[in-house]
């Protein structure tokens, strides 16, 4: 017979031509099970090859072969494992006048089950398994431990070959995480004036991905991210230049006293602290160098008829008077 007995049955395509035209060229109610006993699937074991052998060499159990009506009847009356017949699509066409409600399928159910005789209550029969004939080809059923099975292990192979390719494709920015596509872009509010200037690098919005074309991934999101910054920045200057004109601001203000040219430089906040305490006390002290005002009465500058020697006149006149000297 066909297949080997490593071999799962359930994996086992079954069908013989010359058997069925040994057999009167096509299968029908009465030799269903005569042309089933020629699978691997049958068991010689069973009740159905014990009854063909003694109908074979005793003429009292001939007519128990001839249909399968009078062939199940007896089997009905014996215990042990069985094969019969649980779907006849030629029983289930027909109609109590004997025509057919519509054609006859070509597909036969036969059941392998055990019967055990009770005492006094009906027959306890066991199903074994299922077997289907499909025109003169015989399939195993599966079980429902095999389709459950196989379902889960389609189901695992799919999420494995999911996870292998989207390992490469998240990458990270610290506004967002762990992204698989890039973020939507965030529009900023116009009506709130320097908005566009004030984001930061980590809230730049990503190009969105243009009509057609596949999602950026990986290392193409870096760069569409580096270009569009690149594109945001040269928009902002020429916003400033737009908006500002001519005017400027030093990198490193000046800091300190009038006169000083003290540079502030990055991260020297202590200079600059220093620098402008010192700028402080020098109005209110008087330090070297720092204007001061001093007030006379008026009318003690009349009678001198000369300019009060506290103003900044009369210190330059003092002070050119000296380098002269």
């Amino acid at each position: 017979m066909a297949g080997t007995p490593d071999a799962s049955m359930e994996e086992i395509l079954w069908r013989s031509p010359p058997h069925v035209q040994m057999m009167g060229g096509y299968l029908h109610s009465n030799n269903i099970l005569f042309y089933f006993a020629e699978s691997p699937f049958f068991d010689p074991t069973s009740n159905n090859a014990s009854l063909a052998i003694q109908a074979n060499y005793n003429e009292a159990f001939r007519h128990f072969v001839e249909t399968r009506e009078a062939f199940e009847g007896r089997l009905k009356t014996m215990q042990g494992l069985e094969f019969v017949v649980s779907y006849d699509p030629i029983q289930a066409a027909a109609q109590p006048d004997g025509r057919f409600a519509h054609d006859p399928s070509n597909i036969w159910v036969i059941r392998k089950q055990t019967r055990r005789k009770r005492a006094g209550q009906e027959d306890e029969v066991v199903v074994l398994s299922t077997y289907f004939i499909v025109g003169d080809c015989i399939y195993m059923a599966p079980s429902v431990a095999s389709v459950v099975g196989n379902r889960i292990l389609s189901a695992v192979t799919s999420l494995t070959s999911l996870l292998k390719t989207a390992s490469a494709l998240p990458s990270f920015t610290p506004s967002h995480g762990h992204t698989y596509l890039p973020p939507a872009p965030k529009h900023a509010d116009a009506s709130q004036p320097g908005t566009q200037s004030q984001q930061s690098k980590e809230n730049t919005p990503l190009p969105e991905d243009a009509a057609g074309k596949a999602p950026l991934v990986g290392s193409q999101v870096v760069s569409a991210g580096s270009s569009l910054q690149d594109t945001r920045t040269l928009a902002e200057s020429f916003s400033l230049l737009s908006r500002y004109g001519d005017e400027f601001m030093d990198e490193h203000p000046l800091v300190g006293e009038p006169g000083s040219f003290i540079l502030s430089r990055v991260n020297d906040t202590d200079r600059t602290l220093t620098a402008k305490q010192a700028a402080n006390v020098g109005t209110t002290a008087g330090k070297v160098g720092t204007p001061q005002v001093r007030v006379d009465t008026p009318g003690r500058a009349s009678e001198k008829g000369a300019t009060p020697s506290g103003t900044d006149e009369s210190k330059m006149r003092k002070k050119k008077a000296k380098l002269g000297s």
